[in-house]
């Protein structure tokens, strides 16, 4: 599994006035504009359902709750710009089936001697584990703050799509997206977009719509500095329209520069819906790998002095990490400010390396 860590830059956190079993809350349905919200009134219970929709995909079922539309319509995207690649250092044991390798990384930020990240990657090398669809959620934080990463994805994006067109896969990607503040919102009602510029669009919209310092729905305004990763990340691996597990590698690429709200909390007149736990069950239940590009320098809150990294990089209330927790991996978000991490390379890789491996959550 790639695991970065590397040199800090300090930049604000987030922009506000401050600085399936038994899961709920999550509602999903089709609205005129083609997206839904998290209603923090919805109840109810969230499972994949064993049947697969009439387009082969399996959707979300059981569902309740209101459906609010808002966001910005999608505009013209940019170009893409060539990155550079990441690196990383491995220490490989072979057995006869199997490669497990544990990834290390040297952070300049400490003594410069690597680390053993603790994350262990097993990958097969016969085609039988190899999937043949790639499907991807981005789960953005849109707060004030994240405008530079989403332009970033915005002209790296058709740059990921040509590096997993690339690949020894069968189909096309699908990309879906979920941007939250405090609240959180599935665009296009969940479905795959028609391509990755069309994605790209809504990467470059969206980074417009940092600058409000609204709630993605438009309604209110974000006052404090945690926001809704939870609900976020619950929303893309129950709302989105995947394709079956058997026959896809199902990603998540989340990125957010500061902590979270657990369930009930009430975070600028929204409540969170969904618990860690709960979170992190779905997303096991899915089979998703969540790859999370957070901030690791102590660079989090209204001081940009506080420690955000709790439920990435290091155990949330003595939990497995997120990433960890689903067989993904996670990223200094001030790598990538700062130029030392790319993104497209680092998603690329994190594709490449999880292709073909087994679904191992911890």
């Amino acid at each position: 599994m790639l695991t970065a860590v590397f040199a800090a830059t300090s930049v604000p956190a987030c922009g506000d006035s401050g600085g399936g079993t038994g899961v709920t809350g999550v509602s999903a349905t089709e609205s005129p504009t083609g997206v839904s919200t998290v209603d923090p009134s919805a109840s109810g219970s969230d499972s994949e359902g064993s049947s697969a929709a009439s387009d082969g995909t399996d959707g979300l079922t059981g569902t309740t709750g209101a459906v609010s539309t808002s966001g910005p319509e999608p505009t013209t995207g940019g170009e893409p710009t060539s990155t550079t690649a990441i690196t990383s250092t491995t220490s490989t044991t072979s057995t006869t089936e199997t490669t497990s390798t544990t990834s290390t990384t040297t952070s300049p930020f400490t003594t410069g001697e690597e680390t053993d990240t603790g994350w262990p990657e097993t990958t097969t090398d016969g085609g039988d584990m190899c999937k043949m669809n790639i499907d991807i959620v981005f789960v953005m934080d849109v707060s004030t703050s994240m405008s530079a990463i989403l332009q970033k994805l915005a002209a790296e994006i058709l740059v990921v799509d040509q590096a997993i067109a690339a690949l020894d896969v069968e189909t096309d990607p699908n990309y879906g997206l979920v941007v939250f503040v405090d609240d959180a919102t599935i665009i296009n009602n969940g479905a795959p977009y028609a391509d990755a510029a069309a994605l790209q669009a809504d990467f470059i919209e969206w980074s417009t719509f940092t600058q409000s310092n609204s709630q993605t729905d438009g309604n209110g305004s974000n006052g404090d500095w945690p926001e809704n990763t939870l609900d976020g990340l619950y929303l893309g691996a129950f709302a989105f329209q995947w394709r079956p597990t058997e026959t896809t590698l199902r990603m998540i690429i989340h990125t957010t520069d500061d902590t979270f709200g657990d369930k009930g909390a009430n975070q600028s007149g929204e409540i969170i819906q969904h618990s860690y736990d709960e979170t992190v069950l779905g997303l096991q239940e899915r089979e998703i790998r969540v790859f999370s590009f957070v901030d690791n320098d102590m660079t989090g809150g209204p001081g940009n002095n506080e420690d955000v990294s709790m439920g990435f990089f290091t155990p949330y209330q003595g939990k497995t990490p997120i990433p960890q927790a689903t067989d993904g991996g996670a990223f200094n978000i001030n790598d990538v400010y700062g130029g030392q991490l790319s993104l497209s390379a680092a998603i690329n890789q994190s594709v490449e390396d999880s292709l073909c491996s087994q679904y191992i959550p911890m």
